[in-house]
């Protein structure tokens, strides 16, 4: 029986690059013919056919499953194949939190999506940023350089949210004129903040009081340049201006207040910036948790 500790697919032969792992010496195989390949003794990528044998000894290493249907999977656990090697079309993996897909056959780590936030406001008062022309016949929401504008989101954590691990807000930006409000006359500094309630859902708690994280980023030297300015508003050590990871759980809502103070000491800028979004970026597991409510991973 093969003992490699990892599965890796190539679309056509692989190369030797994609056998490189810090954790062992995986098996490669082309989707493109279903060949298999592993590095020979001499370090060259050679060809091999899988056995039923070679098979459970992959999947059990892999710690993942193909199967055709409901009844014909690999069973981790029982460490039995109840399907053939032939037609075999669909992954199961562990309904356990922080199982899923990684990304980067050297160093593995859980690949990165966004939330889209789109920005909403009241539609009355002078706190709401103007829907003003931006660039031909687009408008977007620009934020004044005399007063206080602020803006409005809610983000809902999925279900192939990391458990545990931190999350990132960021605000997508730019300017029609380019920025002289620093030192003689460079682009100046924008600072974005945030104002953010947390609860978990399904009956679990209350919205929590809220905490402002801040982001400060310098104005680019492009017209229109496209900007992102971010700052990470969790850890499971939070500061004063972050939540805490490990309350952090599929179907929680973030409600998030963003706002700039042009006449903060640290906003420099003398050209109005457009906000576009806020979005969060977050781990994903890239696949769903076994139950819609908790025990999720039940």
């Amino acid at each position: 029986m093969l003992t490699k500790n990892e599965v890796r697919l190539s679309l056509g032969v692989p190369t030797v690059e994609l056998f490189v792992s810090a954790v062992g010496t995986p098996i490669v195989i082309d989707i493109t013919t279903g060949q298999a390949y592993f590095l020979d003794s001499t370090g060259n990528v050679a060809p091999f056919k899988l056995s039923a044998d070679d098979l459970i000894g992959i999947l059990t290493q892999s710690k993942g499953g193909w199967g055709e249907d409901s009844t014909n999977i690999w069973d981790i656990a029982a460490q039995t194949l109840t399907a053939t090697a032939a037609n075999l079309d669909f992954l199961v993996f562990p309904k356990e939190s922080g199982k899923g897909v990684k990304v980067d056959q050297v160093s593995p780590s859980f690949g990165w999506r966004d939330l889209l936030g789109r920005v909403s406001v009241r539609g009355t008062g002078a706190a709401d940023p103007a829907l003003t022309i931006y660039r031909g016949s687009n408008r977007q929401f620009q934020f004044s350089n005399a007063i206080t504008n602020e803006v409005f989101l809610e983000i809902h954590l999925p279900h192939d949210y990391v458990m545990g691990s931190d999350v990132y807000l960021h605000t997508h930006w730019s300017q029609i004129a380019v920025d002289s409000g620093g030192p003689a006359g460079v682009p100046g500094n924008v600072k974005w903040s945030f104002d953010l309630l947390y609860a978990k859902g399904h009956n679990q708690g209350a919205f929590s009081a809220p905490i402002t994280a801040f982001v400060t980023q310098t104005a680019s030297g492009t017209q229109y340049q496209h900007m992102i300015a971010e700052v990470q508003i969790s850890s499971s050590t939070p500061s004063a201006t972050q939540l805490s990871s490990s309350t952090l759980e599929p179907d929680g809502v973030l409600l998030v207040r963003v706002w700039r103070n042009p006449n903060d000491a640290a906003d420099t800028l003398n050209q109005a910036p457009f906000l576009h979004f806020a979005d969060l970026h977050y781990q994903s597991t890239s696949i769903g948790t076994k139950q819609k409510a908790p025990d999720f991973y039940a």
